[in-house]
């Protein structure tokens, strides 16, 4: 059997409107929001995109500023609404605890002007390090993906040419 995922997830409000959200956050450049936390590191640029970032089976390779990459998949999506994608083939360390991290954002418009996000990333590790995983990852990654998340709310609420 499988060990149980590590699943951190964070949620906030966007003072935008969803389509505008979704449009912004969906195809954002990771090196503009993942600036890295503690020993977690950057990411420094994504490479190798097999076309848009905007359907499923749009792939490209993550690599990050301590060298290491992985490559990601979106698995879903239906726009404004929903975007999901997987992390796999670590090059670095996270090899070793990791098999591979499923992501899911979510959007909705309660009300007019107003997008609440929530944001799911699932760590899946490998047979007997969910313990490790749990302790060493989730702490960490909980603050990175808070920290992630408000860069990319402030960027969907900056005006522009969608606004």
């Amino acid at each position: 059997m499988a060990p149980a995922g590590v699943a951190i997830t964070v949620e906030g409000v966007a003072r935008a409107p969803r389509d505008r959200v979704f449009g912004v956050i969906a195809p954002v450049p990771l090196e503009e929001i993942f600036t890295g936390y503690g020993p977690l590191p950057a990411v420094a640029r994504t490479s190798g995109e097999s076309g848009v970032w905007d359907h499923v089976g749009a792939t490209r390779t993550v690599e990050l500023t301590d060298g290491s990459s992985a490559r990601e998949e979106i698995t879903s999506y239906d726009a404004p609404q929903h975007f999901g994608y997987r992390l796999s083939r670590f090059s670095g360390s996270l090899r070793f605890l990791i098999s591979h991290v499923d992501g899911a954002w979510w959007f909705t418009e309660p009300v007019a002007g107003r997008t609440n996000i929530r944001w799911t990333y699932t760590f899946h590790p490998r047979a007997a390090r969910a313990l490790v995983a749990r302790a060493a990852i989730g702490p960490l990654w909980s603050r990175y993906a808070r920290q992630t998340l408000a860069m990319a709310i402030e960027r969907a609420e900056q005006p522009g040419p969608e606004s």
